[in-house]
């Protein structure tokens, strides 16, 4: 299923994962599922697919298990392909003969393919057509949604020619009906009048649209007045008419235009240029932060208070879920990385204001950001041991010292200083420097607590690469 962003995949793609999960009346059939998102390292990884499903159907299906017992695990690590055969493939057909007879297939959903990182989407639809086309997977179905992909459609035509359901293909009549149900049950002090039917028709079809305008108008409880009066800053006014103040902008991308223009219009510019650093390096993380972690990034006199009044400004679309700050949707940090979409925003005075954020500068900073806490912070024993002679499985209370002695904003520092200097291409080679002579032994000791020296290695090399690349270009 494919459809542009914000269209409602996943909102779709989750409806049927509940509906198929033990749902009153219907069938309890949902095998396994995967959310791809870009926002944490464990679901943005092709290799993490395979292994999650595997574990899901295998506690839904005793003779899939038992096969499953019998497989080479080891060979399969990381590699997609053979943890598809060796893992879901084989295992599956030694366990069909097993299934009882007449019982539905069990159905497995991947959503949002688009967002695994480096293209992974359409090599693993890919290994799973190919599988599935040689196999054939009895009792098994697949739901798997992404934006619209050329490679991605011609794969799925190369095998069937009605494999694909796209939302564009929709009825548009069917769209509105939906996003009218949805818009509605949230504001129902605006049924009937008239600025509702233009709000709809704002929305374009798009769901993000619905769900980001119904946070913009209801931060906190709002009045009916409360609301035509931010609905009307949006352009649509209470008789009914719509206010276009671009007419070359999507609906969603004007949408977000006026969140930014709420949120930081009336600032002067370098109140407007700390906030825009401030939502540029909550965008530009690896993984993600909370504010404060996000502060000691942002500079070196941190500023949590400001880190925090960013994310409640954005309440449309950013929010903070086990004190770690998420985006509602992808479309949001797409468009603030877009230079054509948010470079020019029209700030509350008639100035026109870049709002759009230059990854590679901000990955710069997130790199010396990196150095300065890990050449503040990393030291010798840093979680005070007594012996060296001592395995880390033989001290009591490891854990607590590493809590204790690696903090959150170290911790990140150590895992992602690499990532970020392979963004940019600004030369940092005082601060690599530094690091190697000083501190390298030390880092090497933290992953190692972190339980993340295999990645020593690979950073180190990424480390080299960057410097050849600078030497290169200056």
């Amino acid at each position: 299923m494919v459809g542009q962003a914000g269209s409602g995949k996943s909102t779709i793609a989750y409806s049927v994962a509940h509906h198929f999960d033990g749902e009153e009346d219907a069938p309890e059939i949902l095998g396994a599922n995967f959310f791809c998102s870009r926002q944490f390292e464990e679901t943005k990884q092709k290799k993490d697919i395979i292994p999650t499903i595997v574990d899901q159907l295998a506690h839904k299906s005793q003779p899939y298990a038992n096969a499953l017992l019998k497989a080479d695990k080891f060979k399969s690590v990381n590699i997609t392909s053979k943890q598809m055969k060796d893992l879901l493939v084989d295992p599956w057909m030694q366990s069909v003969s097993e299934h009882h007879a007449g019982v539905p297939p069990f159905l497995v959903v991947v959503d949002a393919l688009d967002e695994i990182e480096d293209r992974g989407g359409p090599a693993f639809l890919e290994e799973l057509l190919r599988m599935a086309d040689k196999s054939h997977l009895p009792g098994l179905k697949f739901l798997i949604t992404s934006r619209p992909d050329a490679d991605l459609a011609k794969l799925c035509s190369s095998f069937t020619s009605d494999a694909i359901c796209a939302l564009y293909d929709v009825p548009t009549d069917t769209v509105k009906a939906d996003i009218a149900a949805y818009l509605h049950a949230k504001l129902p002090k605006l049924r009937g009048m008239p600025v509702f039917n233009s709000l709809m028709h704002q929305a374009d079809g798009l769901f993000i649209f619905a769900a980001t305008a119904v946070r913009y108008l209801t931060p906190r409880k709002t009045t009916q007045r409360e609301q035509i009066r931010l609905l009307g800053e949006l352009g649509i006014h209470a008789h009914g008419s719509t206010v276009s103040r671009n007419t070359t902008a999507s609906p969603i991308d004007a949408l977000y235009k006026q969140v930014l223009i709420t949120a930081f219009g009336d600032l002067n510019d370098n109140m407007l240029q700390d906030r825009l650093y401030a939502l540029h390096t909550l965008l530009c993380t690896q993984e993600r932060v909370s504010t404060s972690v996000a502060g000691e990034l942002l500079s070196d006199d941190p500023d949590e208070e400001l880190m925090d009044m960013v994310v409640d400004e954005l309440h449309a679309v950013l929010y903070v879920k086990e004190d770690r700050v998420l985006w509602y949707h992808a479309s949001f940090p797409d468009f603030i990385f877009s230079q054509a979409r948010s470079g020019s925003v029209l700030h509350s005075d008639s100035r026109v204001v870049d709002m759009h954020c230059e990854e590679a500068i901000v990955h710069a900073r997130l790199a010396r950001s990196c150095f300065r806490i890990m050449k503040c912070q990393l030291r010798f024993n840093i979680c005070d041991l007594s012996s060296s002679f001592l395995l880390d499985s033989e001290v009591p209370d490891l854990k607590q010292r590493i809590q204790a002695n690696i903090g959150d904003s170290l911790r990140y520092s150590c895992l992602h200083w690499a990532h970020h200097l392979a963004q940019t291409s600004s030369d940092e080679r005082t601060e690599i420097r530094e690091f190697l002579q000083l501190k390298v032994l030390f880092w090497i000791e933290a992953m190692n607590l972190l339980d993340s020296r295999a990645r020593c290695t690979p950073m180190l090399q990424q480390a080299r690469e960057c410097i050849l690349k600078v030497r290169i270009l200056h």
